[in-house]
Protein backbone atom coordinates (compact mmCIF):
# COMPACT_ATOMS: atom_id res chain seq x y z
CA UNK A 1 0.00 0.00 0.00
CA UNK A 2 0.89 3.47 -0.27
CA UNK A 3 0.11 6.59 1.04
CA UNK A 4 -0.28 10.69 -0.47
CA UNK A 5 0.29 13.29 2.36
CA UNK A 6 -1.55 15.77 1.17
CA UNK A 7 0.64 18.28 3.48
CA UNK A 8 3.12 18.65 6.46
CA UNK A 9 1.31 20.94 8.57
CA UNK A 10 -1.05 19.68 11.41
CA UNK A 11 -3.38 21.55 14.34
CA UNK A 12 -2.12 19.19 16.98
CA UNK A 13 1.27 18.93 18.97
CA UNK A 14 0.77 15.33 20.26
CA UNK A 15 3.51 14.71 23.07
CA UNK A 16 4.68 11.47 21.28
CA UNK A 17 4.82 12.61 18.23
CA UNK A 18 7.98 12.33 16.29
CA UNK A 19 7.64 14.06 13.35
CA UNK A 20 8.32 17.45 14.97
CA UNK A 21 10.60 18.84 12.35
CA UNK A 22 8.41 17.55 9.73
CA UNK A 23 5.75 20.38 10.67
CA UNK A 24 5.74 23.28 8.01
CA UNK A 25 4.12 25.82 6.38
CA UNK A 26 0.79 26.10 3.80
CA UNK A 27 3.16 26.78 0.99
CA UNK A 28 4.06 22.77 0.86
CA UNK A 29 0.94 21.84 0.06
CA UNK A 30 0.18 19.52 -2.44
CA UNK A 31 -1.11 20.36 -5.74
CA UNK A 32 -4.13 19.16 -7.57
CA UNK A 33 -2.08 18.52 -10.73
CA UNK A 34 0.56 16.44 -8.85
CA UNK A 35 -2.03 14.59 -6.25
CA UNK A 36 -3.43 13.03 -9.81
CA UNK A 37 0.37 12.61 -11.07
CA UNK A 38 0.66 10.21 -7.89
CA UNK A 39 -2.40 9.12 -7.96
CA UNK A 40 -1.28 7.63 -11.09
CA UNK A 41 2.10 6.05 -9.79
CA UNK A 42 -0.48 4.45 -6.76
CA UNK A 43 -2.90 2.93 -9.10
CA UNK A 44 -1.28 -0.71 -9.35
CA UNK A 45 -2.44 -1.89 -5.57
CA UNK A 46 -6.12 -0.40 -5.99
CA UNK A 47 -5.85 1.17 -2.50
CA UNK A 48 -4.25 4.42 -1.77
CA UNK A 49 -3.83 6.13 2.07
CA UNK A 50 -4.28 9.80 2.09
CA UNK A 51 -2.15 11.55 5.21
CA UNK A 52 -0.63 14.64 6.58
CA UNK A 53 0.36 16.07 8.50
CA UNK A 54 -3.52 16.16 9.13
CA UNK A 55 -5.40 15.59 5.95
CA UNK A 56 -8.46 17.51 6.95
CA UNK A 57 -6.78 20.59 7.03
CA UNK A 58 -5.89 20.77 3.17
CA UNK A 59 -7.87 23.36 1.98
CA UNK A 60 -9.39 21.49 -1.12
CA UNK A 61 -9.42 18.34 0.83
CA UNK A 62 -13.40 18.33 -0.90
CA UNK A 63 -12.08 18.35 -4.23
CA UNK A 64 -9.44 15.37 -3.45
CA UNK A 65 -12.09 13.45 -2.54
CA UNK A 66 -14.29 13.32 -5.30
CA UNK A 67 -11.40 12.80 -7.37
CA UNK A 68 -11.32 9.52 -5.12
CA UNK A 69 -14.61 8.62 -5.72
CA UNK A 70 -14.56 8.77 -9.16
CA UNK A 71 -11.65 7.46 -9.95
CA UNK A 72 -12.59 3.50 -10.84
CA UNK A 73 -8.51 2.32 -10.32
CA UNK A 74 -9.49 2.19 -6.30
CA UNK A 75 -11.70 0.33 -4.52
CA UNK A 76 -10.69 1.26 -0.99
CA UNK A 77 -9.20 4.88 0.17
CA UNK A 78 -8.24 5.23 3.73
CA UNK A 79 -8.28 8.57 5.11
CA UNK A 80 -5.76 9.06 8.38
CA UNK A 81 -7.29 11.59 10.61
CA UNK A 82 -7.19 13.40 13.95
CA UNK A 83 -10.90 13.91 13.38
CA UNK A 84 -11.22 17.17 15.05
CA UNK A 85 -12.41 18.54 11.41
CA UNK A 86 -14.31 16.11 10.35
CA UNK A 87 -17.64 18.07 10.66
CA UNK A 88 -15.98 20.30 7.54
CA UNK A 89 -16.26 16.90 4.82
CA UNK A 90 -18.70 14.96 6.36
CA UNK A 91 -21.08 15.58 3.42
CA UNK A 92 -18.26 14.67 0.81
CA UNK A 93 -18.18 11.14 2.65
CA UNK A 94 -20.85 9.41 0.49
CA UNK A 95 -18.87 6.64 -1.13
CA UNK A 96 -18.39 3.14 0.38
CA UNK A 97 -14.67 3.56 -0.61
CA UNK A 98 -13.82 6.08 1.95
CA UNK A 99 -12.52 4.66 5.26
CA UNK A 100 -11.90 6.69 8.22
CA UNK A 101 -9.13 5.74 10.70
CA UNK A 102 -9.26 8.44 13.29
CA UNK A 103 -6.34 8.78 15.84
CA UNK A 104 -7.73 9.08 19.14
CA UNK A 105 -6.29 11.54 21.63
CA UNK A 106 -7.34 11.82 25.58
CA UNK A 107 -8.81 14.89 26.67
CA UNK A 108 -5.37 15.42 28.75
CA UNK A 109 -3.79 15.78 25.17
CA UNK A 110 -5.96 17.87 23.31
CA UNK A 111 -8.03 19.36 25.27
CA UNK A 112 -11.88 19.30 26.28
CA UNK A 113 -12.69 21.86 23.21
CA UNK A 114 -10.86 19.70 20.46
CA UNK A 115 -12.07 16.57 22.23
CA UNK A 116 -15.97 17.39 21.94
CA UNK A 117 -15.42 18.04 18.24
CA UNK A 118 -13.68 14.93 17.80
CA UNK A 119 -17.12 13.32 18.78
CA UNK A 120 -19.19 15.47 17.30
CA UNK A 121 -17.27 14.98 13.86
CA UNK A 122 -17.88 11.00 14.75
CA UNK A 123 -21.12 11.15 15.13
CA UNK A 124 -21.77 13.42 11.67
CA UNK A 125 -19.68 10.91 10.20
CA UNK A 126 -21.37 7.93 10.78
CA UNK A 127 -24.45 9.89 8.83
CA UNK A 128 -22.63 9.34 5.65
CA UNK A 129 -20.24 5.99 6.17
CA UNK A 130 -21.71 2.78 7.49
CA UNK A 131 -20.09 1.72 11.12
CA UNK A 132 -17.98 -0.46 9.37
CA UNK A 133 -16.00 2.26 7.42
CA UNK A 134 -14.92 3.78 10.64
CA UNK A 135 -12.31 2.99 12.81
CA UNK A 136 -10.83 4.53 15.85
CA UNK A 137 -7.16 4.21 16.41
CA UNK A 138 -4.90 4.83 19.53
CA UNK A 139 -1.18 5.71 19.78
CA UNK A 140 0.07 4.02 23.12
CA UNK A 141 3.12 6.19 24.15
CA UNK A 142 3.20 5.90 27.91
CA UNK A 143 2.82 2.98 30.90
CA UNK A 144 -0.02 3.42 32.54
CA UNK A 145 -1.84 5.49 30.15
CA UNK A 146 -5.35 6.69 30.27
CA UNK A 147 -7.57 4.66 27.66
CA UNK A 148 -10.69 6.47 28.96
CA UNK A 149 -11.28 8.83 26.18
CA UNK A 150 -10.61 6.50 23.36
CA UNK A 151 -13.00 3.57 25.15
CA UNK A 152 -15.85 6.32 25.57
CA UNK A 153 -15.80 6.81 21.84
CA UNK A 154 -16.04 3.30 21.25
CA UNK A 155 -18.72 1.99 23.23
CA UNK A 156 -20.61 5.68 22.87
CA UNK A 157 -20.40 4.95 18.66
CA UNK A 158 -20.85 0.82 18.78
CA UNK A 159 -17.57 0.72 16.86
CA UNK A 160 -16.01 -2.84 16.71
CA UNK A 161 -12.59 -2.00 15.30
CA UNK A 162 -9.31 -0.49 17.14
CA UNK A 163 -5.95 -0.33 15.56
CA UNK A 164 -3.18 0.09 17.79
CA UNK A 165 -0.07 1.24 17.41
CA UNK A 166 3.41 1.42 20.43
CA UNK A 167 4.91 4.86 19.48
CA UNK A 168 8.46 4.68 18.69
CA UNK A 169 10.23 6.77 21.24
CA UNK A 170 11.37 10.09 20.35
CA UNK A 171 14.76 8.72 22.48
CA UNK A 172 16.02 5.31 20.69
CA UNK A 173 18.40 4.54 23.75
CA UNK A 174 16.79 2.20 26.01
CA UNK A 175 16.45 0.04 22.83
CA UNK A 176 13.64 -2.12 21.46
CA UNK A 177 13.09 -5.07 23.38
CA UNK A 178 13.71 -3.37 26.65
CA UNK A 179 11.09 -0.84 25.96
CA UNK A 180 8.18 -3.16 24.98
CA UNK A 181 9.25 -5.24 28.49
CA UNK A 182 8.28 -1.85 29.90
CA UNK A 183 5.03 -0.87 27.62
CA UNK A 184 3.39 -4.24 27.75
CA UNK A 185 1.51 -4.46 31.02
CA UNK A 186 -0.07 -1.12 29.46
CA UNK A 187 -0.47 -2.49 26.04
CA UNK A 188 -2.61 -5.73 27.17
CA UNK A 189 -4.51 -3.07 29.87
CA UNK A 190 -6.01 -1.61 26.64
CA UNK A 191 -6.80 -5.52 24.99
CA UNK A 192 -8.22 -6.29 27.72
CA UNK A 193 -10.89 -3.42 27.77
CA UNK A 194 -11.06 -3.83 24.48
CA UNK A 195 -12.29 -7.70 24.57
CA UNK A 196 -14.75 -6.76 27.34
CA UNK A 197 -16.17 -4.37 24.28
CA UNK A 198 -16.34 -6.64 22.04
CA UNK A 199 -14.08 -4.70 20.02
CA UNK A 200 -11.96 -6.59 17.30
CA UNK A 201 -7.81 -5.06 17.26
CA UNK A 202 -6.11 -4.60 14.24
CA UNK A 203 -1.94 -3.50 13.98
CA UNK A 204 -0.62 -0.71 12.77
CA UNK A 205 3.32 -0.88 13.61
CA UNK A 206 5.68 -1.41 16.20
CA UNK A 207 4.72 -5.12 16.73
CA UNK A 208 5.80 -6.92 19.55
CA UNK A 209 8.14 -10.27 19.07
CA UNK A 210 6.54 -13.06 20.64
CA UNK A 211 9.98 -13.95 22.96
CA UNK A 212 8.53 -11.04 25.10
CA UNK A 213 5.16 -12.00 26.28
CA UNK A 214 5.17 -15.15 28.73
CA UNK A 215 3.62 -18.22 28.09
CA UNK A 216 0.28 -17.17 29.76
CA UNK A 217 0.33 -14.09 28.15
CA UNK A 218 0.32 -15.07 25.10
CA UNK A 219 -2.65 -17.49 26.08
CA UNK A 220 -4.83 -14.92 26.82
CA UNK A 221 -3.58 -12.82 23.38
CA UNK A 222 -4.91 -15.79 21.49
CA UNK A 223 -8.45 -15.74 23.12
CA UNK A 224 -8.64 -11.86 21.62
CA UNK A 225 -11.13 -10.99 18.82
CA UNK A 226 -9.27 -9.66 15.79
CA UNK A 227 -9.84 -8.81 11.92
CA UNK A 228 -8.01 -11.82 10.50
CA UNK A 229 -5.67 -14.50 10.91
CA UNK A 230 -2.72 -11.76 10.18
CA UNK A 231 -3.59 -9.39 12.65
CA UNK A 232 -4.21 -12.84 15.40
CA UNK A 233 -0.23 -13.42 14.06
CA UNK A 234 1.13 -9.92 14.75
CA UNK A 235 -0.61 -9.67 18.56
CA UNK A 236 0.94 -12.66 19.71
CA UNK A 237 4.26 -12.07 18.37
CA UNK A 238 4.32 -14.92 15.57
CA UNK A 239 4.78 -12.33 13.00
CA UNK A 240 6.72 -9.51 14.10
CA UNK A 241 7.81 -8.02 10.17
CA UNK A 242 6.19 -5.31 8.45
CA UNK A 243 6.50 -4.84 4.46
CA UNK A 244 6.98 -1.30 2.67
CA UNK A 245 4.26 1.09 3.38
CA UNK A 246 5.48 3.59 0.93
CA UNK A 247 4.62 7.59 1.79
CA UNK A 248 4.84 9.97 -1.25
CA UNK A 249 5.53 13.50 -0.40
CA UNK A 250 3.99 16.91 -1.93
CA UNK A 251 7.69 17.24 -3.34
CA UNK A 252 7.14 14.07 -5.16
CA UNK A 253 9.71 12.05 -2.66
CA UNK A 254 9.11 8.91 -0.74
CA UNK A 255 10.06 7.21 2.21
CA UNK A 256 10.16 3.08 3.17
CA UNK A 257 7.62 4.53 6.20
CA UNK A 258 6.87 7.71 7.64
CA UNK A 259 9.24 6.75 11.19
CA UNK A 260 12.14 6.52 8.38
CA UNK A 261 11.51 10.73 7.04
CA UNK A 262 15.16 11.59 7.44
CA UNK A 263 16.86 7.83 6.51
CA UNK A 264 15.24 6.51 3.38
CA UNK A 265 14.09 9.16 1.23
CA UNK A 266 14.36 9.15 -2.60
CA UNK A 267 12.32 10.61 -5.80
CA UNK A 268 9.14 8.73 -7.53
CA UNK A 269 10.69 10.04 -10.66
CA UNK A 270 13.75 7.53 -10.04
CA UNK A 271 11.30 4.31 -10.43
CA UNK A 272 8.88 3.08 -12.98
CA UNK A 273 6.12 1.74 -10.71
CA UNK A 274 5.00 1.59 -7.19
CA UNK A 275 6.31 -2.32 -7.15
CA UNK A 276 9.79 -1.02 -8.06
CA UNK A 277 10.26 1.87 -5.29
CA UNK A 278 8.76 -1.21 -2.77
CA UNK A 279 11.47 -3.59 -3.71
CA UNK A 280 13.80 -0.99 -3.82
CA UNK A 281 13.21 -0.17 -0.01
CA UNK A 282 13.30 -4.09 0.50
CA UNK A 283 16.32 -4.20 -0.88
CA UNK A 284 18.34 -1.22 0.11
CA UNK A 285 16.58 -0.86 3.57
CA UNK A 286 15.09 -3.84 5.22
CA UNK A 287 17.87 -6.01 3.74
CA UNK A 288 20.69 -3.80 5.49
CA UNK A 289 18.93 -3.03 8.73
CA UNK A 290 18.25 -6.57 9.43
CA UNK A 291 22.27 -7.02 10.23
CA UNK A 292 22.07 -4.89 12.92
CA UNK A 293 20.34 -6.93 15.89
CA UNK A 294 18.30 -4.82 18.55
CA UNK A 295 19.24 -7.13 21.53
CA UNK A 296 22.19 -9.86 22.16
CA UNK A 297 19.90 -13.05 21.86
CA UNK A 298 18.70 -11.70 18.40
CA UNK A 299 21.81 -12.84 17.01
CA UNK A 300 21.43 -16.22 17.03
CA UNK A 301 17.82 -16.18 16.70
CA UNK A 302 16.65 -18.13 13.41
CA UNK A 303 12.98 -15.90 12.94
CA UNK A 304 15.40 -12.79 12.75
CA UNK A 305 18.06 -14.48 10.46
CA UNK A 306 15.11 -15.36 8.14
CA UNK A 307 13.06 -11.87 8.06
CA UNK A 308 10.39 -13.89 10.42
CA UNK A 309 10.96 -11.05 13.01
CA UNK A 310 12.78 -7.38 13.01
CA UNK A 311 13.14 -7.20 17.04
CA UNK A 312 10.80 -4.62 16.54
CA UNK A 313 10.62 -1.60 14.35
CA UNK A 314 13.06 -0.95 11.96
CA UNK A 315 13.87 2.35 12.95
CA UNK A 316 15.45 1.28 16.26
CA UNK A 317 18.25 0.07 14.18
Amino acid sequence: MANIALLNRCNLRCPYCFADSYVGSEGDDITIDTFIELLDFCSSEGSVGIIGGEPLLYSKIETILEILKQDFRFHRVSIFTNGIFLDKIAGSLNSKKLHLLINVNSKKDIGEKAFSRLEAGIEEALKHLPKSNVDLGINVYEGNQDFSSLLYLLEKFQLKRLRVSLVIPKDKSEGGIPYFLRMKKTLLSLYEKAKELGVCLGYDCNAIPECVFTEEERSFLDTLPYENQLEREIFTGKRSVCSPVVDIYPDKTATRCFGMYDKARVSINDFKSLEDLKNYFFKEVDCRIINNYPGEKCKDCYKNKTFGCFGGCLCYL
